[in-house]
């Protein structure tokens, strides 16, 4: 999984939903994915960003979910973890979305999770540092100049598929 900066996915517009993960101090093996909703920054008096979600703090630092998921064939997880994830969508096709059809959401960290406290998979993080995103419309200007940085700094190409 692309382990993200829970910090560094904040909206300042905003609270966001993120699969808030548990890592052992040292190490990049995820023990656990909890998915957060209205996860929202707070500024204290001396500038530090910080993380709350309904009035409880969440570690700034911690790695989050952004949906990133590898799932490497040749270990032969890939077909395995697909056919654990098909047999959970059926379950949540029949148990979870007649109770709310329209906003039921079948969410990954949520399943993985599962497989995490049931001890039937292991997940390691790759530490992200970046990430910008729109989550609400006033997000576009700083995702724009996000973008106009990388290019002037020559990550991106002006026209992104020119070389094609």
């Amino acid at each position: 999984m692309a382990g993200f900066i829970l910090k560094n996915t904040l909206s300042d517009n905003g609270g966001v939903t993120r699969g808030v993960c548990k890592v052992a101090e040292g190490h990049t093996h995820i023990t656990d994915v909890i998915e957060t909703s209205n996860i929202v920054k707070t500024v204290d008096e001396h500038g530090k960003i910080g993380a709350e979600a309904d009035g409880a703090e969440i570690a700034p630092n911690s790695y989050v979910s952004m949906n990133f998921w590898g799932f490497p064939a040749k270990e032969g997880c890939a077909p395995a973890y697909l056919t654990v994830l098909e047999q959970g969508f059926v379950e949540f096709l029949k148990d979870t979305v007649p109770s709310n059809p329209l906003k039921a959401e079948y969410l990954l960290p949520v399943h993985i999770g599962g497989l995490l406290r049931e001890g039937k998979c292991t997940v390691k993080a790759l530490e992200r540092d970046s990430w910008f995103g729109v989550t609400y419309k006033e997000d576009k200007a700083a995702v724009v100049e996000s973008f106009k940085k990388l290019i002037a700094d020559g990550v991106y190409k002006e026209e992104l598929y020119s070389d094609l």
